[in-house]
Order: C-alpha cells, then structure tokens, then sequence
C-alpha cells in the first residue's frame, strides 16, 4: 500500500495516566508519538488541563507528521482518522492543516538557526 507524508497541524484530546513519568505535556506528546503513523512531533501547546479519577484530560495543538496510508478520503479526513485510532486520543476537534511532504526536499532553516 502506497503512504502519503504530511505535515497536520490538529487540536486532540489525550488521556494521561496519573503517576506518568514527566510533567503533563510530555506525557500528552507521548501518547501522540505512539501512533504508528507520526514520524514527528513539533509546536506541541496544552490548551485545556481537566483532572480525572485515574488519568487526566489535555486538550493538545500539535504539529504533526503523519505517514498514512494513501486512500480516498480527503487529507484532513485521513488525518483525523488516524490520530483517533490512537491509544489514548479521545477526540480529535480539528484538523486545521494538512500539507503534503516530500522527503526528497530538504527542510527548511528556521529562523535564527545557522548552519556550522
């Protein structure tokens, strides 16, 4: 099956298990890295904290890059899809971007990085 890269930028909701190592944004960040279909995580923001009886709430905006299988579904359907089929990802409220990748391009300098 053929994987289209893309760069998502979503706003998701994650259940964090109470006792999880690192503060609540990391722990957030990790439960997206566990899907099978992120390759990267960028400009992660919680939005919202909600405490729960075992795990806590957070509402995340996260840049995403996803490797998906290509289909016919729109892209910001696609996407949708597959953060949602994460452990822990309760919603996904938006997908507000989705941009093609090519891996043969480099990416580009951030501003105020220099090369050595």
């Amino acid at each position: 099956m053929d994987r289209q890269p893309s760069v998502v930028v979503a706003t998701l909701t994650v259940r964090v298990p109470l006792g999880a190592t690192g503060d609540l944004a990391d722990g957030a960040v990790r439960i997206v890295k566990r899907i099978e279909t992120v390759d990267a995580i960028a400009d992660a923001d919680v939005r919202r904290i909600s405490p729960g009886l075992n795990d806590t709430i957070v509402d995340l905006r996260v840049r995403v890059e996803l490797d998906a299988p290509v289909d016919d579904d729109p892209p910001d359907a696609l996407a949708r899809r597959e953060l949602e089929a994460g452990v822990g990802v309760d919603n996904v409220d938006s997908v507000d971007s989705v941009d093609r990748v090519d891996r043969d391009v480099p990416p580009r300098a951030e501003v105020g990085c220099r090369s050595r």
